[in-house]
């Protein structure tokens, strides 16, 4: 039996930065994938392939709207679904593949699914029926999360699409219903209706985007039924899913009325649920329920020689902070003194038109947290950049200490937001002030500077 002194189970954004420092650290380790791919959801079937296919939708659009630029295109501009379908699988593979080479240089990499036999041991059961019992001194359990598919009635539930399938699939249909008004939900239905496809939302709660600043939730709404032409259905319920003749008949309620939805297909997007089935956990001693593994703020499972990172746990589920979680558990792995995680500094992106960001606290969670704080707001319809992209729909929010003028939340909506986001996720984790911010010399003209701007414009409102 082969010993090792980590064991990586999983190897997506979380799994693999993992393996590798541990690996760089001189440790011996076995990374274990399903997949057999390094890569993970993130690489496969979330994040880069929705932007690959996002990239073709909006340049497309824009094309068909190059008159806002005062650009006349003689002609019809056409996209090539399937090709774009091609060129997402080759990157992915690309991308995946010059990972591994790397990884094979420095560490085991298996192809295999992993359960746990005790807390000292692991079965890799391999499709190809040889199957190998290792030990371990320590593992990091890394296996993400899955699609979750709520108990609807209907024929049809089986022929629902999920990220995955709708990836995969080479032809357009004419129209989509998409169940679940997320973050997930809001860009498929943005990104297909942009290529002509008829979209249908229904979402159960009171507005879309449930996770998001309402107004910039608003704000989007109001888009996407006048400019995308996106139908929406909030405080609707999904009470069954059929299937029929190559068509979705799916029959909803709101307010007590009963109505049915048609549509070519179907895509549920309502959450996702942590991959833990088929682990064993019990067997090492990890504690874990429905909405995944129990850690404590160092990472630690029950089992303290067991960690565990990314979507499988229990806090935000983002594939950049399963990579920030990764270096914390291997600190804590491997060094006395431990880190504990600290997610009030996530930030993340919506990559929805325009684009959301956000970093630390909004101005609610701020306030439910019994913080004494003020926000700002900087509209982009005032700023030069935004107004030279034809982009100038949005704002810019800071949720800011009252005290110490600390900015402890910023809030951006903007196409654009994604390249800048990072200068607010470093704002907030450096713990800068309003006077910090102001004082930078931002270049103009950039959708940066309005940080500038509405540091300073916040300052005189503060001395008030």
């Amino acid at each position: 039996m082969n010993n090792y002194d980590l064991v990586v189970i999983g190897a997506g954004p979380g799994g693999t930065p993992a393996a590798q420092q541990a690996a760089m650290m001189g440790k011996n380790v076995l990374l274990i994938d399903d997949r057999g791919e390094p890569g993970g959801e993130c690489l496969f079937d979330g994040c880069i392939p929705s932007k690959i296919l996002e990239e073709s939708a909006d340049n497309f659009y824009l094309s068909n709207h190059m008159s806002i630029f005062d650009v006349e295109v003689d002609g019809t501009t056409k996209i090539n679904w399937a090709n774009v379908v091609k060129k997402k699988d080759k990157i992915v593979s690309q991308r995946s593949l010059a990972a591994l080479k790397n990884l094979n240089k420095i560490l085991t990499f298996k192809k295999g699914t992993a359960s746990f036999l005790s807390d000292k041991t692991i079965l890799i059961t391999s499709t190809d029926g040889n199957n190998e019992t290792v030990s371990f001194e320590k593992a990091v359990i890394a296996t993400g999360s899955s699609p979750f598919i709520p108990p609807i009635k209907g024929n049809g539930v089986k022929n629902l699409w999920t990220n995955k399938e709708m990836f995969d699939e080479e032809d357009l249909p004419e129209s989509l219903l998409v169940i679940g008004g997320g973050p997930i939900g809001v860009e498929f239905a943005q990104m297909l209706s942009k290529l002509g496809v008829k979209c249908i939302i229904v979402e159960r709660f009171n507005r879309i985007l449930g996770p998001v600043d309402e107004e910039f939730a608003e704000r989007i709404q109001i888009k996407m039924k006048k400019e995308n032409n996106i139908d929406i259905y909030v405080s609707t319920n999904v009470l069954e899913v059929n299937f029929t003749d190559d068509c979705f008949k799916v029959k909803c309620e709101k307010e007590g009325q009963i109505f049915t939805i048609d549509a070519d297909r179907a895509i549920i997007s309502v959450g996702r649920t942590a991959t833990v089935q088929n682990l064993a956990l019990e067997k090492a001693g990890v504690n874990f329920d429905i909405k995944g593994i129990a850690v404590n703020e160092f990472l630690q499972t029950k089992n303290p020689n067991i960690y565990a990172v990314g979507d499988v746990i229990k806090g935000p589920k983002f594939a950049h902070v399963a990579t920030y979680e990764a270096g914390i558990a291997m600190h804590n792995m491997f060094n006395p003194k431990k880190i504990a995680v600290d997610f009030n500094k996530v930030s993340w992106v919506l990559f929805s038109d325009p684009e959301i960001a956000s970093a630390g606290f909004n101005l609610q969670e701020a306030l439910n947290l019994g913080m004494d704080v003020i926000e700002g707001q900087y509209n982009y319809n005032e700023d030069a950049r935004a107004q030279i992209n034809e982009n100038d729909t949005g704002a810019l929010k800071f949720v800011v200490d009252k005290k110490n003028h600390r900015i402890v939340g910023i809030q951006i909506m903007v196409e654009g937001a994604s390249g800048i986001i990072g200068e607010a996720a470093l704002i907030v984790s450096a713990k800068l002030t309003l006077e910090d911010v102001a004082s930078a010399i931002h270049p103009h003209p950039t959708l940066t500077e309005s940080f500038g701007v509405l540091a300073k414009q916040m300052i005189f409102s503060l001395k008030k």
